[in-house]
Protein backbone atom coordinates (compact mmCIF):
# COMPACT_ATOMS: atom_id res chain seq x y z
CA UNK A 1 0.00 0.00 0.00
CA UNK A 2 1.75 3.50 -0.90
CA UNK A 3 2.15 5.65 1.99
CA UNK A 4 1.76 9.25 1.36
CA UNK A 5 4.15 11.38 3.12
CA UNK A 6 5.09 15.24 3.37
CA UNK A 7 7.56 16.47 1.02
CA UNK A 8 9.13 19.76 2.88
CA UNK A 9 7.24 22.44 3.45
CA UNK A 10 4.17 21.17 1.13
CA UNK A 11 0.99 19.93 2.92
CA UNK A 12 -0.01 16.89 1.46
CA UNK A 13 -3.00 14.41 2.00
CA UNK A 14 -3.26 10.70 2.51
CA UNK A 15 -5.30 7.89 3.17
CA UNK A 16 -4.07 5.01 5.07
CA UNK A 17 -5.41 1.32 6.03
CA UNK A 18 -6.14 0.38 9.74
CA UNK A 19 -7.54 -2.57 10.08
CA UNK A 20 -8.82 -2.94 6.61
CA UNK A 21 -10.55 0.40 7.07
CA UNK A 22 -9.96 3.88 5.63
CA UNK A 23 -7.93 6.41 8.12
CA UNK A 24 -7.81 10.24 6.55
CA UNK A 25 -4.96 12.20 7.70
CA UNK A 26 -2.91 15.62 6.47
CA UNK A 27 1.24 15.77 6.47
CA UNK A 28 3.73 17.99 6.36
CA UNK A 29 7.31 18.26 7.26
CA UNK A 30 10.02 15.74 7.69
CA UNK A 31 12.84 14.62 10.36
CA UNK A 32 12.70 14.65 14.41
CA UNK A 33 9.89 13.11 16.23
CA UNK A 34 6.49 13.78 14.57
CA UNK A 35 3.69 14.84 16.21
CA UNK A 36 0.13 13.57 15.89
CA UNK A 37 -2.64 15.89 16.17
CA UNK A 38 -5.82 14.73 17.42
CA UNK A 39 -8.97 17.02 16.73
CA UNK A 40 -11.61 17.12 19.32
CA UNK A 41 -15.58 15.89 18.99
CA UNK A 42 -17.81 16.54 15.82
CA UNK A 43 -13.99 18.19 14.46
CA UNK A 44 -11.67 16.91 11.49
CA UNK A 45 -7.79 17.23 10.78
CA UNK A 46 -8.67 20.95 9.02
CA UNK A 47 -9.37 22.15 12.73
CA UNK A 48 -4.99 22.17 12.85
CA UNK A 49 -4.77 24.37 10.14
CA UNK A 50 -3.44 26.88 11.16
CA UNK A 51 -0.77 24.86 13.46
CA UNK A 52 0.52 22.48 11.48
CA UNK A 53 2.82 24.43 8.70
CA UNK A 54 4.23 26.15 11.90
CA UNK A 55 4.64 22.66 14.11
CA UNK A 56 6.81 21.34 11.07
CA UNK A 57 9.70 23.36 11.31
CA UNK A 58 11.97 20.53 13.30
CA UNK A 59 9.27 17.61 12.90
CA UNK A 60 6.92 15.90 10.07
CA UNK A 61 3.40 17.09 11.43
CA UNK A 62 0.09 14.71 10.88
CA UNK A 63 -3.35 15.46 11.66
CA UNK A 64 -5.55 12.26 11.35
CA UNK A 65 -9.32 12.18 11.47
CA UNK A 66 -10.26 10.03 14.15
CA UNK A 67 -13.28 7.10 13.38
CA UNK A 68 -17.01 8.66 12.72
CA UNK A 69 -14.87 11.80 11.81
CA UNK A 70 -14.09 13.30 8.26
CA UNK A 71 -13.10 11.55 5.81
CA UNK A 72 -12.22 8.36 7.81
CA UNK A 73 -13.97 4.91 8.11
CA UNK A 74 -17.83 5.90 9.77
CA UNK A 75 -17.29 2.35 11.62
CA UNK A 76 -17.18 3.88 15.47
CA UNK A 77 -17.82 0.35 17.03
CA UNK A 78 -18.63 -0.08 20.34
CA UNK A 79 -18.95 4.20 20.19
CA UNK A 80 -16.31 4.23 23.38
CA UNK A 81 -13.27 6.58 22.50
CA UNK A 82 -11.12 4.56 24.54
CA UNK A 83 -11.05 1.85 21.68
CA UNK A 84 -9.50 4.80 19.39
CA UNK A 85 -6.28 4.32 20.98
CA UNK A 86 -5.37 0.60 19.92
CA UNK A 87 -6.70 1.89 16.45
CA UNK A 88 -4.27 4.84 16.48
CA UNK A 89 -1.42 2.36 17.06
CA UNK A 90 -2.53 0.64 14.08
CA UNK A 91 -2.76 3.94 11.87
CA UNK A 92 1.51 4.95 13.66
CA UNK A 93 2.17 1.22 12.03
CA UNK A 94 0.67 1.96 8.65
CA UNK A 95 3.01 5.21 8.49
CA UNK A 96 5.56 3.43 10.09
CA UNK A 97 6.21 6.11 13.22
CA UNK A 98 7.59 4.24 15.97
CA UNK A 99 7.23 7.08 18.02
CA UNK A 100 5.62 10.60 18.61
CA UNK A 101 4.33 13.45 20.42
CA UNK A 102 0.92 13.56 20.57
CA UNK A 103 -1.52 16.65 20.85
CA UNK A 104 -4.85 16.17 21.71
CA UNK A 105 -8.09 18.32 21.75
CA UNK A 106 -11.04 18.10 23.70
CA UNK A 107 -11.90 14.80 22.71
CA UNK A 108 -8.89 13.67 21.30
CA UNK A 109 -6.74 14.77 24.35
CA UNK A 110 -8.65 11.62 26.22
CA UNK A 111 -8.12 9.92 23.10
CA UNK A 112 -4.65 10.63 23.15
CA UNK A 113 -3.93 10.17 27.32
CA UNK A 114 -5.90 6.42 26.28
CA UNK A 115 -2.91 6.22 23.74
CA UNK A 116 -0.01 7.09 25.85
CA UNK A 117 -1.76 4.68 28.84
CA UNK A 118 -2.01 1.76 26.25
CA UNK A 119 1.79 2.27 24.38
CA UNK A 120 3.66 4.60 26.55
CA UNK A 121 6.71 3.53 24.17
CA UNK A 122 5.34 5.24 21.25
CA UNK A 123 4.62 8.42 22.80
CA UNK A 124 7.45 11.05 23.74
CA UNK A 125 5.23 13.76 25.07
CA UNK A 126 1.88 14.52 25.83
CA UNK A 127 0.12 17.88 25.14
CA UNK A 128 -3.83 17.81 26.77
CA UNK A 129 -5.59 20.78 24.61
CA UNK A 130 -8.83 21.46 26.30
CA UNK A 131 -9.37 17.83 27.43
CA UNK A 132 -12.20 15.75 27.90
CA UNK A 133 -11.48 13.03 30.08
CA UNK A 134 -9.82 14.45 33.11
CA UNK A 135 -12.74 13.84 35.31
CA UNK A 136 -14.36 17.52 34.96
CA UNK A 137 -18.01 18.61 34.19
CA UNK A 138 -18.58 19.62 30.39
CA UNK A 139 -21.60 20.79 29.16
CA UNK A 140 -23.60 17.47 27.79
CA UNK A 141 -26.06 19.49 26.04
CA UNK A 142 -24.22 21.59 23.68
CA UNK A 143 -22.07 18.08 22.09
CA UNK A 144 -26.38 16.78 21.99
CA UNK A 145 -27.46 20.01 20.14
CA UNK A 146 -24.11 20.19 18.25
CA UNK A 147 -24.17 16.94 16.58
CA UNK A 148 -28.46 17.25 15.75
CA UNK A 149 -29.42 20.59 15.15
CA UNK A 150 -32.84 21.82 14.37
CA UNK A 151 -31.92 24.08 11.66
CA UNK A 152 -28.99 26.47 10.67
CA UNK A 153 -29.92 28.54 13.08
CA UNK A 154 -29.45 26.53 15.98
CA UNK A 155 -26.09 25.88 14.37
CA UNK A 156 -24.58 28.92 14.89
CA UNK A 157 -25.59 29.41 18.76
CA UNK A 158 -23.53 26.40 18.52
CA UNK A 159 -20.87 27.49 16.80
CA UNK A 160 -20.77 30.33 18.74
CA UNK A 161 -20.76 28.64 22.17
CA UNK A 162 -17.34 27.27 21.06
CA UNK A 163 -15.40 30.96 20.85
CA UNK A 164 -14.78 33.38 23.27
CA UNK A 165 -16.32 36.28 21.31
CA UNK A 166 -17.38 37.05 17.64
CA UNK A 167 -15.15 35.34 14.93
CA UNK A 168 -15.24 35.57 11.44
CA UNK A 169 -15.21 31.35 11.04
CA UNK A 170 -18.37 30.96 12.93
CA UNK A 171 -20.61 31.26 9.90
CA UNK A 172 -18.35 27.90 8.75
CA UNK A 173 -18.46 26.29 11.61
CA UNK A 174 -22.04 26.65 11.80
CA UNK A 175 -22.11 25.06 8.10
CA UNK A 176 -20.17 22.38 8.96
CA UNK A 177 -22.42 21.55 11.59
CA UNK A 178 -25.29 21.62 9.89
CA UNK A 179 -24.35 19.45 7.26
CA UNK A 180 -23.30 17.11 9.75
CA UNK A 181 -26.27 16.85 11.15
CA UNK A 182 -28.15 15.98 7.89
CA UNK A 183 -26.11 13.15 7.15
CA UNK A 184 -27.48 9.97 8.76
CA UNK A 185 -24.51 8.12 9.39
CA UNK A 186 -22.28 10.71 10.73
CA UNK A 187 -24.67 11.64 12.78
CA UNK A 188 -25.68 8.35 13.81
CA UNK A 189 -21.82 7.48 14.84
CA UNK A 190 -21.30 11.03 17.03
CA UNK A 191 -24.86 9.92 18.81
CA UNK A 192 -23.68 6.85 19.63
CA UNK A 193 -20.28 8.08 20.86
CA UNK A 194 -22.14 10.78 22.94
CA UNK A 195 -23.94 8.00 24.79
CA UNK A 196 -21.34 5.41 25.04
CA UNK A 197 -18.52 7.38 25.94
CA UNK A 198 -19.53 10.73 27.55
CA UNK A 199 -23.22 10.88 28.75
CA UNK A 200 -22.40 9.03 32.45
CA UNK A 201 -19.91 11.37 33.22
CA UNK A 202 -21.24 14.77 32.10
CA UNK A 203 -21.38 15.95 36.29
CA UNK A 204 -17.42 14.77 36.37
CA UNK A 205 -16.30 11.18 36.77
CA UNK A 206 -13.01 9.28 38.32
CA UNK A 207 -9.39 11.42 38.51
CA UNK A 208 -7.10 10.66 35.95
CA UNK A 209 -3.84 8.13 37.99
CA UNK A 210 -1.09 10.58 36.02
CA UNK A 211 1.32 7.95 38.16
CA UNK A 212 0.71 5.69 34.94
CA UNK A 213 2.21 8.09 32.18
CA UNK A 214 5.91 8.44 32.46
CA UNK A 215 6.22 10.80 29.38
CA UNK A 216 5.98 14.94 29.80
CA UNK A 217 2.83 16.67 30.12
CA UNK A 218 1.72 19.61 29.42
CA UNK A 219 -2.25 21.14 29.49
CA UNK A 220 -3.34 24.23 27.47
CA UNK A 221 -6.78 25.86 28.19
CA UNK A 222 -8.85 28.65 26.94
CA UNK A 223 -9.52 31.08 29.92
CA UNK A 224 -13.35 31.53 28.32
CA UNK A 225 -13.80 27.87 27.40
CA UNK A 226 -17.89 26.83 27.74
CA UNK A 227 -17.80 23.90 27.44
CA UNK A 228 -15.10 22.19 29.59
CA UNK A 229 -14.64 25.02 31.96
CA UNK A 230 -11.07 25.40 33.59
CA UNK A 231 -10.02 22.40 35.29
CA UNK A 232 -9.03 22.69 39.32
CA UNK A 233 -5.92 21.86 40.48
CA UNK A 234 -6.13 18.28 41.80
CA UNK A 235 -7.34 17.29 38.33
CA UNK A 236 -3.93 18.34 36.59
CA UNK A 237 -1.18 16.19 36.51
CA UNK A 238 1.26 17.13 39.34
CA UNK A 239 4.26 19.54 38.08
CA UNK A 240 3.08 19.40 34.52
CA UNK A 241 2.82 23.04 32.81
CA UNK A 242 -0.26 24.69 32.76
CA UNK A 243 -0.59 27.29 30.62
CA UNK A 244 -4.09 29.25 30.25
CA UNK A 245 -4.71 31.69 27.35
CA UNK A 246 -7.10 35.10 27.68
CA UNK A 247 -10.07 35.55 25.10
CA UNK A 248 -10.14 32.14 24.04
CA UNK A 249 -12.47 29.68 24.51
CA UNK A 250 -13.05 26.02 23.82
CA UNK A 251 -10.96 25.86 20.67
CA UNK A 252 -7.61 28.09 21.40
CA UNK A 253 -5.60 26.31 18.55
CA UNK A 254 -7.19 28.57 16.35
CA UNK A 255 -8.61 32.01 18.13
CA UNK A 256 -4.96 32.25 19.91
CA UNK A 257 -3.28 29.77 17.42
CA UNK A 258 0.07 31.76 16.84
CA UNK A 259 0.69 31.78 21.35
CA UNK A 260 -0.77 28.23 21.44
CA UNK A 261 1.27 26.77 18.80
CA UNK A 262 4.55 28.62 20.04
CA UNK A 263 3.59 26.82 23.55
CA UNK A 264 3.27 23.46 21.39
CA UNK A 265 6.34 23.80 19.61
CA UNK A 266 8.53 25.17 22.43
CA UNK A 267 7.58 22.25 24.73
CA UNK A 268 7.80 19.65 21.73
CA UNK A 269 11.64 21.27 21.02
CA UNK A 270 12.82 20.88 24.95
CA UNK A 271 11.28 17.19 24.98
CA UNK A 272 13.65 16.61 22.15
CA UNK A 273 16.74 18.33 23.66
CA UNK A 274 15.98 17.32 27.17
CA UNK A 275 14.80 13.48 25.99
CA UNK A 276 16.92 12.82 22.48
CA UNK A 277 15.90 9.66 20.06
CA UNK A 278 18.03 6.48 20.82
Amino acid sequence: MPRPVSDGSRLRAGVASVDGAQAAYLSVGGGGVPVLLLHGFAGDRLTWQFNLSALSARRRSVAVDLPGHGGSTPDVGRGLVTDFAPWLVGFLDALELPRVHLVGHSMGGYVGRELARLAPDRVASLTLLASAGLGTPFDLGFLRRAVAPDDVAEARACAERLFAGPSPLIPRFAEVLHAQGADPVRRAALERIIELSFADHADGGPPVDWGAYPMPIQVLWGRADRIIPLPPPDRLPPGAPFLVFDNAGHLPHIEAASPVTLAIRSFLDRCDDTFPAS
